[in-house]
């Protein structure tokens, strides 16, 4: 599913690793997939599941955290959701 949406850029993977640190609170997140679009903007689909893992994975769009670190980072993103607990870092 989501290998076929156009402007996909990530090959989708079947396994996931949170990408929060690990003493954060809430429900375990991913980034499944992500489009660039041509006017400069994009979709990310996050993959969540819950802590512990004793329910199936969903896939939700959410909005990506709008932190940049252009001064430390060639692409200055900061890959997890917005609302995501913890700090920046790159």
């Amino acid at each position: 599913m989501l290998d076929s949406h156009s402007h996909a850029v990530h090959q989708a993977e079947a396994a996931h690793r949170c990408q929060y640190g690990a003493d954060h609170s809430g429900q375990h997140v991913a980034l499944a997939q992500s489009q660039d679009y041509p006017a400069a903007t994009s979709t990310a689909w996050w993959t969540r599941w819950p802590v512990p893992h004793t329910q199936g994975y969903e896939i939700k769009v959410i909005e990506e955290c709008p932190a940049s670190g252009v001064d430390s980072n060639d692409d200055a993103l900061f890959l997890h959701p917005i609302h995501h607990p913890g700090g920046h870092w790159w």
